[in-house]
């Protein structure tokens, strides 16, 4: 991203485009420099031609990362434009499309200048996107964050990293640009620590074991990825048995990479799929539910658990500005915790009868 990020859709004498706006329905932004706009910075350029609808701040930010190319070259903010070249990118929502506060109960870990770092419950989906225009927790965080809306993507301010909406715990969204540059850069260096505690089904034969296996997209449904025998993304997660509970087990897990769904898909491709997963291991889901129906039918306490047993616990990173190593944490939910007691109740009495 730029070093010098405005706040402002335009400059002081800079006036909003009066011609046609040169982004489609989906947000893809084709424009032909004009003649008196040759020798214009391309940042000035496109503030003029798209403001209103399109912050300063947030085309600086596409620039910068190459989402925006001229002739199909990245090039920089300060980059000055010829005539007849062309300038296009994906841009994503316009301003009046963007996400709107919307008072919500949120779990606050810590705030500072730089961070604010939430608990995600379950069920939260952390942007508006297809689907869930509102209800976010990009929407919630507007409403006692205002000044977010102006740090990094436009369409998903402060938002750094994601969990899924059914995976809940610890998770870290910029305060500032400053702050976001920090935290995207330490993500892609993987220098962020991230911990998660999953409840598996079946008894997993070792005490721990990297798992290097590379992750794409599903072969038959483009919703879900797979461990692919050739090809896809390098995924590296390391799990550790925490406690064995009969028929579930209990693991710490620290995923090196960050691709979309790694935990879920690792531990399903060992044949020891994430409890109450609606997506990944169908079988082993089956085997649970009729584990379920067994403890009911013996008049047993029976879990409340109706999503998966996965959990952000703990994140280590270094704080953007004192450059010092911060852990936040995030405890246990009560459905992961009343799982736990029952499997552990239903262990020891299986061990008796035996």
């Amino acid at each position: 991203m730029n070093d010098d990020i405005e706040t402002s859709d335009t400059e002081a004498g800079e006036e909003p485009g009066t011609q046609p706006l040169p982004v489609d329905a989906e947000g893809h932004l084709h424009l032909v420099v004009e003649g008196g706009e040759g020798g214009s910075r391309i940042d000035r350029l496109l503030g003029r031609a798209l403001a209103p609808h399109y912050s300063r701040s947030w085309l600086s930010a596409l620039i910068e990362q190459g989402d925006i190319r001229v002739d199909g070259q990245r090039v920089r903010t300060s980059y000055r434009c010829n005539a007849g070249q062309v300038i296009e990118g994906e841009l994503g929502k316009s301003a009046d499309r963007l996400p709107h506060a919307e008072p919500m109960d949120l779990r606050l870990v810590h705030v500072d200048e730089a961070l604010i770092v939430v608990d995600k419950p379950v069920g939260l989906v952390i942007h508006p996107g297809t689907g869930q225009p509102t209800g976010t927790l990009v929407n919630g965080l507007l409403a006692r964050f205002p000044e977010i809306a102006m740090v990094g993507r436009a369409d998903r301010p402060g938002v750094v990293h994601r969990l899924d909406r059914d995976t809940s715990g610890v998770m870290v969204v910029a305060r500032s640009n400053e702050a976001a540059r920090s935290l995207v850069n330490q993500f892609k260096r993987k220098t962020v620590r991230k911990e998660y505690t999953a409840i598996v089904w079946g008894e997993m034969p070792f005490d721990s074991d990297w798992i290097d296996l590379p992750l794409g997209p599903h072969p038959r449904h483009a919703a879900l990825r797979a461990v692919l025998p050739s090809g896809g993304q390098p995924a590296s997660t390391f799990y550790q048995v925490e406690r064995r509970l009969g028929a579930l087990t209990v693991v710490g897990v620290q995923p090196r990479t960050g691709r979309t769904h790694q935990i879920r898909v690792h531990l399903e491709h060992l044949g020891f799929p994430i409890v109450g997963d609606a997506s990944y291991g169908r079988a082993a889901q089956a085997a649970y539910a009729r584990w379920v129906e067994g403890l009911r039918a013996a008049g047993g306490r029976v879990p409340t658990l109706s999503r998966q047993a996965l959990h952000a616990r703990r994140l280590t990173l270094e704080h953007p500005l004192t450059n010092e190593e911060v852990t936040f944490e995030a405890p246990l939910p009560a459905d992961m915790r009343e799982l736990i007691e029952i499997a552990s109740a239903a262990a020891g009495s299986d061990a008796k009868a035996r």
